[in-house]
C-alpha cells in the first residue's frame, strides 16, 4: 500500500488529528499522496514539507479521518512504522545512513 496514516489522536483542544503520508520514496510517492489527499477532501496546497522526506498532510477532524480510513489505498499504521519509514526516507534523500530493520522488512512479515 502506498499511502499510510498514523493512528488518530485527540489534540488538547479536543480535535481529532492524524497524518497522511506515502510509503514510496521520492517524487512518485508525493504524486500519489497528493492524489489520495484530494480524493479525501484535502486541498493540494495543504501538503506540508513538500518534496522532503517529511512530506505529509495533516488530517484534521473526524470526517476527513473517516474518509481516509475508508479509502482503499490508505492503511493505518502505528508510530513505530512511521518512524521506520521516515528513517528510510531520510536515507533515500541522503540525510542519514539506512537503519535496520527497514520499513520494508517490517511489512514483509505481514
Amino acid at each position: 500500500m502506498p499511502i499510510i496514516m498514523d493512528k488518530p489522536r485527540l489534540l488538547l483542544d479536543g480535535r481529532l488529528t492524524a497524518h497522511l503520508l506515502s510509503d514510496r520514496l521520492g517524487e512518485p510517492g508525493g504524486v500519489e499522496l497528493v492524489a489520495v489527499a484530494i480524493v479525501i477532501g484535502c486541498h493540494p496546497l495543504a501538503v506540508q514539507n513538500a518534496g522532503t522526506y517529511k512530506e505529509h498532510f495533516d488530517l484534521m477532524g473526524e470526517r476527513r479521518i473517516v474518509a481516509a480510513q475508508a479509502h482503499p489505498l490508505v492503511r493505518q499504521v502505528n508510530w513505530r512504522e512511521v518512524a521506520l519509514l521516515l528513517r528510510e526516507k531520510r536515507a533515500y534523500f541522503g540525510l542519514s545512513a539506512a537503519v535496520s530493520p527497514s520499513y520494508a522488512d517490517i511489512n514483509a512479515k505481514e
